[in-house]
């Protein structure tokens, strides 16, 4: 069912056809369901509350047609997280991903904490969560507890920052489904430079004492990588200029190419990229469901009595624009810190101010909306990000929430709200 669902996502980039958006929107629905009697524990939590919330909007007045408009903006999420997984079985199948691997494995221990964090970036970019199963493979295995913490610590830090520009993780694909109209080159333009601040952050407030040979050991790791991850990037960027189709639409359609082309040169990995992209295919019901949910929330939050007549005009009255996006991005992450992820927060957040009239460029809202994605999953037990981390390295998920990281979120909010207030100044006046 998910594999047609994808196929009917891809066509409709191409032609809209209301029946087809009916057919795919109401078979996710389905899918949705189905996912929700095999789900986590974790999962059911999430999907509960969105539920509640839900419910509560539509007793204030929301449209119950909204839930299947929210279902068909879902749609895309349903081809993207099937193109992701297999991006990610092409990519760790890559010489140049084990050659990067090995490098930072070598790394002296004093250095090891900066190729932790360089490493996990650029695997993250692409790999996403799977890039913990690379960096957790270069700490030994008889390593004492306080080093995996720190490993994993350095990992979440380099994983977690790549929301800010990575088009290859689901908080990008939400952010665009509120604000399409923001060239993707300025994301990964800005997104980029601040992930950059951010890792500058990182080094001065645990890669001590910090030297600038240590910093280019790091970098020198991720020259194998450089060329195949940049090319895809850009050629992602290239797409959403010449195709007419969003930039959501421009990974789905450059990805599986990429991928085509990779079983041309390389014939022999189809049959095990294909196999694991199936097995993986088979464990998305859950982060269909969360995504799926999270959409329909916002949706109807965007037309809900609520929002629309009580939040949004007092956004509007008693919000300054300058504070936009430090209560969006800390209010996610704030939310984070007590179990609720950042997708809820953020599509709730985006439906208020989209209807503020506040003077709010978009791309530093979506910008802020990214932060408040990464930081919030770096910091919160019930992402994937770091029950993930905490598997791989062997060490308590409450360990990691409540810890260093917490600091390293503060500093970096700081700067990040600070850039964002001032290029609003800029582009909104």
């Amino acid at each position: 069912m998910l594999l047609a669902i994808w196929a009917a996502a891809f066509v409709l980039l191409w032609v809209d056809l209301d029946w087809l958006h009916a057919a795919a929107s109401t078979a996710l629905g389905l899918l949705v369901v189905l996912s929700l009697l095999d789900a986590r524990r974790e999962t059911w939590l999430v999907v509960g509350l969105i539920a509640a919330l839900g419910g509560l909007l539509l007793l204030f007045g929301g449209d119950p047609g909204q839930i299947l408009h929210g279902l068909d903006r879902s749609l895309v999420f349903a081809a993207l997280l099937p193109t992701l997984s297999l991006t990610r079985a092409v990519a760790r199948g890559m010489r140049s991903v084990r050659v990067a691997q090995h490098r930072i494995a070598t790394l002296p221990l004093r250095w090891a904490g900066i190729g932790l964090l360089f490493g996990a970036h650029a695997f993250g970019s692409v790999l996403t969560t799977g890039a913990f199963a690379l960096m957790s493979a270069v700490v030994p295995d008889d390593a004492p507890e306080p080093t995996r913490r720190a490993a994993a610590l350095a990992t979440l830090r380099g994983m977690n920052t790549v929301a800010l520009f990575s088009p290859f993780l689901v908080g990008f694909a939400v952010a665009y489904t509120y604000l399409p109209d923001v060239p993707v080159w300025q994301v990964f333009a800005l997104g980029g430079a601040l992930a950059a601040a951010g890792h500058a952050i990182a080094l001065a407030l645990f890669a001590r004492p910090l030297s600038i040979e240590g910093v280019r050991a790091g970098l020198g790791c991720l020259a194998p990588i450089a060329l195949p991850m940049g090319g895809a990037a850009a050629l992602v960027v290239i797409a959403s200029q010449l195709l007419p189709v969003s930039t959501l639409g421009a990974v789905l359609v450059v990805m599986p190419a990429l991928a085509v082309l990779h079983f041309a040169v390389r014939p022999h990995r189809a049959v095990p990229v294909l196999t694991e992209t199936r097995d993986a295919m088979g464990r998305l019901g859950d982060d269909l469901a969360v995504v799926s949910a999270a959409m329909i929330l916002g949706t109807l939050a965007e037309t809900a009595p609520p929002i629309r007549e009580a939040v949004a005009p007092w956004i509007a009255a008693h919000l300054p624009p300058w504070a936009a996006f430090g209560v969006t991005s800390g209010s996610m992450i704030a939310f984070a810190l007590v179990g609720m992820h950042p997708m809820i927060t953020g599509t709730v957040m985006m439906a208020a101010f989209a209807g503020s009239g506040l003077a709010i460029a978009d791309l530093p809202l979506m910008l802020a909306m990214l932060f408040g994605w990464g930081l919030g999953s770096m910091n919160s037990i019930s992402s994937l990000s770091l029950i993930t981390a905490a598997q791989m390295f062997r060490v308590r998920p409450l360990g990691l929430a409540f810890g260093p990281n917490l600091l390293f979120t503060l500093v970096f909010g700081l700067l990040t709200t600070a850039v964002l207030t001032a290029l609003n100044a800029e582009l909104a006046g």
